[in-house]
C-alpha cells in the first residue's frame, strides 16, 4: 500500500514541476541579472522563509535581495550591509528595529504596482526573524567573498571534492548548511549596531567553516547526517528548486556551464540518482496527523513517533528497486495537498482513499478528457496540467 502511495504522491509532484504556473516566481528588481545572481537571490530569500506569507518573501524580499546581491557583486563590498552606511540595504526603521530596504524605487515593477505600491516608493521588506536572518546573510556573503560572491563557484568547489562519493548531494547540502545556517545562534536586534564587530565575528566564523570544509569534513558530516540533515528545510527547498524548478534549473545549469563544469558532472547533478538523495523538508503539513495516520494505517510505521521524513527515507531505501521513479522529497506536495484535501475532509475524492477501498467518489473527479486540465491535480493541489487521458500513470495504477 505505501509503495502505491509513494506513486500517487509522485504523480502530483511531477505535475507540480511541469509548469511555472504551479509555483511562485521571484520578483527580481531588473530583468537582465546574471544567472548566479538569480540563484543567490533565491538562496537569500529562503533564509527568510519562516512563518510569514511566501508571496511577500518572493515579491518584496526578492526585489530587495536581488538588488543587494547585484550591487555587492559590483562593489565587492559588504559595506552595503552596514546599517550606518547611506546606501545600505538594511536600515534602522525606528526604536522597534531594522528593516531590509532597496535603493531602487518601484518604478515600473508590475508585481509591486499590482500590490498597491507607487512608482516613487522605496521597497521595504521585514522578515519575521530578521536579526538571525541578517546575520545568516552577512555570514553567507562573508564566505562567498572568497568565491567572487558567486554561489555557483562555492557549489562547484564542494561538488568537485565530493563527486566520487555516492551521497554527493547530501554532502553538498551539508556544505550549504555550513555556508549559511551553522552557528548563527539567536542574535538580538541590538546586535546589529556594531558593524565592525559583526564583520570580525563573520570573518572568524568563515575561518571555522573553511577548516571544516578542508580538514574536518568527514567527522562533522557524519554527525550532521545522523539527525540534523532532516531539519534543514530551507536549505533542502532551495537546493531542490535549483534541480527541479523549470525556471531555476535553467539558471543553475547555465551558471554551471559558464563556470566550465564538465558536462558529465552536470548531468549527474540533474539525474534521478541526485533526486533520490534529497530529504523531505519536514514541516507541519507532511506531519499533519490526519494525513500521516491515513497514510501509515496498517503499516509497520503506524505507531511510530518518528517524523515522517525519517520514515519515508527508511522505507524508500528498503524498497528503492520498486520505487525507482519516486523519491521521498516528493512528499513536499503536502504543502498544497493537505490544506485542500485533508483539512477540508475531502477524503471521498482522494486517490489514497480510493486506493484503500474506503472511498468511491474519487472516480467522479477523474474525467479522462485530454481537452481539459487534470481535474485530480487541480482539486488536490490546485496544479494546472493537461489531462493525460487513458495514458495517465495514476489511472493505470488505480483503475
Amino acid at each position: 500500500m505505501l509503495k502505491k502511495i509513494f506513486k500517487i504522491i509522485s504523480f502530483y509532484d511531477n505535475i507540480r514541476w511541469s509548469s511555472i504556473s504551479n509555483y511562485n516566481l521571484i520578483n527580481f528588481y531588473k530583468d537582465n541579472l546574471d544567472d548566479d545572481t538569480k540563484l543567490l537571490t533565491h538562496w537569500l530569500c529562503y533564509i527568510t522563509d519562516r512563518q510569514m506569507a511566501f508571496q511577500r518573501i518572493w515579491d518584496y524580499g526578492g526585489f530587495v535581495f536581488s538588488e543587494m546581491v547585484d550591487k555587492i557583486k559590483e562593489t565587492k563590498s559588504l559595506e552595503l550591509l552596514n546599517p550606518d552606511f547611506e546606501k545600505s540595504f538594511i536600515k534602522k526603521r525606528d526604536e522597534t528595529g531594522y528593516i531590509f530596504m532597496s535603493n531602487t524605487k518601484v518604478n515600473d515593477n508590475k508585481v509591486l504596482l499590482t500590490n498597491g505600491l507607487q512608482q516613487e516608493e522605496i521597497v521595504m521588506f521585514a522578515s519575521r526573524y530578521y536579526p538571525s536572518d541578517y546575520f545568516a546573510i552577512l555570514y553567507t556573503l562573508d564566505i562567498l567573498k572568497h568565491f567572487d560572491f558567486s554561489l555557483t563557484k562555492f557549489i562547484v568547489k564542494q561538488l568537485d571534492k565530493n563527486k566520487e562519493k555516492p551521497d554527493y548531494i547530501k554532502r553538498l547540502l551539508f556544505s550549504l548548511y555550513l555556508l549559511t545556517y551553522f552557528e548563527v545562534g539567536q542574535p538580538k536586534k541590538s546586535d546589529l549596531v556594531d558593524f565592525e564587530n559583526n564583520i570580525e565575528k563573520a570573518e572568524q566564523r568563515t575561518k571555522r567553516i573553511f577548516k571544516i570544509l578542508d580538514e574536518d569534513f568527514e567527522n562533522e558530516y557524519n554527525q550532521f547526517k545522523k539527525r540534523a540533515i532532516f531539519y534543514q528545510k530551507r536549505a533542502w527547498c532551495s537546493l531542490r528548486d535549483f534541480i527541479k524548478s523549470p525556471e531555476f534549473s535553467d539558471f543553475f545549469r547555465n551558471s554551471l556551464m559558464e563556470n566550465n563544469v564538465d558536462s558529465k558532472l552536470i548531468e549527474m547533478l540533474f539525474s534521478v540518482k541526485s533526486l533520490q538523495q534529497f530529504e523531505l523538508p519536514g514541516d507541519v503539513w507532511n506531519n499533519n496527523s490526519k494525513f500521516r495516520n491515513c497514510m501509515l494505517e496498517n503499516t509497520e510505521h503506524e505507531s511510530s513517533k518518528k517524523n515522517l521524513n525519517k520514515i519515508l527515507r527508511e522505507f524508500f531505501d528498503k524498497n528503492i528497486n520498486e520505487l525507482n521513479d519516486c523519491h521521498p522529497e516528493q512528499f513536499d506536495i503536502t504543502f498544497d495537498f493537505v490544506p485542500r484535501m485533508c483539512e477540508n475532509n475531502n477524503c471521498d475524492i482522494c486517490p489514497i482513499g480510493y486506493l484503500k477501498g474506503t472511498e468511491k467518489d474519487f472516480m467522479k473527479t477523474c474525467i479522462k478528457d485530454k481537452n481539459r486540465y487534470c481535474s485530480v491535480a487541480l482539486a488536490g493541489c490546485s496544479y494546472k496540467a493537461d489531462c493525460f487521458g487513458d495514458n495517465c500513470g495514476l489511472v493505470k495504477m488505480l483503475f
